[in-house]
């Protein structure tokens, strides 16, 4: 799906004018009631919207908080908690202007104290809110201009941060919420939104359930505009077992899921009960990240050789009939994907040679090259919602043990994967990044050369569209000639549901609006 260009900057800029709304019209009127049964992929306790950065968990948690601004999956920006707001030329400045008739769930009125106070939160958050307080960027202060006014002053240029404020993970959050730890707001009902939902159970690993705020009445621009949910009730199971949650969907017992294996997704490509979305998410195509601090990967040889060895006509074979190949670090529904699939190419022949350039000419009795006694050997980690690509995987593991080179590959627990990554503890992790913005890249590449950084800073001071986009497809080509990252296919949208649940809205990031989901009662 191509999406229209999603920062628009200029001197003194509001509101662009609305294009056509994202909602389409279902095949019925709304019908109101009835529970929701959602299954995430990877989940856990916690129902903080900043910490849980994944896609499939915050499908749920969209419905907790709302944003300063709503990116339609048109690309365009429209008005929710802020009815209009102003960006200076430089993109170092940003002025919202609140709705005054906003409030939190217990109560508390939503003002720019209450705003000012959920940022700052993540900011004492540091680390722990990695993925935030990157996207909040050089933040130099925050003013209180006057209740409904408040003022974002930058240190350094960030025109990406309309959009950023525009997601769940920068979702507005109680000041009761805000004045908790980390550590207390990942535990129980902490998280107090504005949203149309609002948190009443948690069971613990099992999952979570959110009801219907009968008095919400603030639906963003772009929605169908009704006052509270349809759906008297959400219903979070966390369900590890892929092909339990496709079994459990057919079977009606869920509604709407997240993660299928592939032969679950061709089958869903073609069900009479099901309806699977066939949409790239819209950030960056999947594939191996590289730790160019690991062993062997600083050698940039090496990394180009495992690039090369890679059929990936072979691995689309093995994943699911809706799989489509990697034409660009971005995935192609980012509005800044140029196709770059004359780069993306197979030559297991200069892979060999490359290696044996390198010093990895010689293979031990296993079969795996070695080098002064190491032997060229990778590990890949993830998370346990990445699991359903681990047949795909075991191909690229099966090629490149042809050439001597050994894969090893698993998933891990979120906090063990976020301290592994922390600690650069791994050769490659596996993802992407769920962000219509060019934006997506500076999270996975900062700090891996000079030159992409450089251009990461001018990308961030360059108000015009097409001026990102030139300046996004050279970091790109780095990307790609460099082989810091080793694409393989585009992240299909894997959210499946059965075809009595209607989804007529959806975010920039292909995140449904679940205030206007309805289920069919003659479904």
């Amino acid at each position: 799906m191509a999406l229209a260009s999603a920062i628009v900057l200029a001197g003194c800029s509001t509101t662009p004018a609305s294009p056509e709304s994202s909602a389409t019209t279902p095949a019925g009127d709304p019908v109101s009631g009835g529970v929701l049964d959602y299954r995430a992929a990877g989940g856990g306790r916690s129902i903080d919207p900043a910490a849980a950065v994944g896609y499939g968990l915050a499908v749920p948690l969209r419905t907790l908080v709302d944003s300063l601004v709503f990116n339609d999956i048109d690309g365009s920006f429209r008005p929710w908690l802020a009815e209009k707001w102003e960006i200076n030329a430089d993109a170092t400045e940003y002025t919202f202007h609140l709705r005054d008739d906003v409030t939190f769930s217990d109560g508390e009125k939503l003002d720019a104290d209450a705003v000012k106070g959920s940022f700052e939160a993540l900011e004492r958050g540091g680390a722990k809110y990695a993925t935030a307080n990157l996207w909040i960027g050089d933040l130099a202060g925050i003013d209180v201009v006057d209740a409904t006014t408040v003022t974002f002053r930058f240190a350094s240029p960030n025109s990406s941060f309309l959009q950023a404020v525009s997601t769940t993970v920068l979702g507005i959050v109680a000041p009761a919420t805000a004045a908790l730890s980390f550590d207390e707001r990942q535990d129980g009902l902490a998280i107090i939104g504005s949203g149309p939902f609002v948190a009443a159970e948690v069971r613990g690993d099992e999952g979570y359930r959110l009801e219907r705020r009968d008095d919400y009445a603030w639906s963003p621009e772009g929605s169908d505009g009704q006052d509270a949910a349809y759906l008297d009730a959400i219903d979070v199971h966390n369900i590890s077992d892929n092909s339990i949650a496709a079994s459990e969907l057919v079977a009606g017992n869920l509604d709407l899921i997240h993660n299928v294996e592939p032969a679950d997704k061709t089958a869903f490509a073609s069900s009479p009960v099901v309806t699977i979305r066939r949409d790239p998410l819209p950030g960056a195509a999947l594939g191996f990240n590289a730790n160019v601090e690991y062993g062997p990967l600083q050698d940039e040889r090496v990394r180009t050789a495992l690039s090369l060895a890679v059929d990936r006509d072979a691995v689309l074979e093995r994943a699911s009939a809706i799989d489509i190949p990697a034409t660009s670090v971005f995935a192609r529904s980012n509005p800044y994907w140029e196709d770059k699939s004359s780069e993306i190419v197979t030559d297991q022949k200069r892979a060999a040679q490359l290696l044996d350039d390198a010093g990895w000419s010689e293979k031990g009795g296993d079969g795996i090259r070695v080098k002064d006694g190491e032997r060229l050997s990778f590990d890949l980690i993830y998370s346990a919602s990445t699991i359903s690509h681990e047949p795909n995987l075991a191909v690229v593991q099966a090629q490149w043990a042809k050439l001597g080179i050994e894969l090893k590959f698993g998933s891990l627990t979120t906090p063990e994967l976020n301290q592994r990554l922390q600690n650069g503890d791994y050769a490659f992790s596996w993802g992407s990044g769920t962000r219509p913005d060019v934006d997506v890249l500076r999270g996975q590449y900062a700090g891996k050369d000079a030159e992409l950084d450089d251009l990461f800073t001018q990308i961030l001071a360059q108000p015009d569209v097409e001026g990102r986009k030139e300046l996004a497809n050279e970091a790109v080509d780095i990307i790609l000639d460099k082989a810091y990252f080793i694409p393989l296919y585009d992240f299909i949208q894997p959210l499946s549901y059965r075809n009595e649940v209607n989804l007529p809205t959806y975010e920039a990031t292909h995140i449904p609006w679940l205030a206007d989901a309805w289920i069919d009662d003659e479904g």
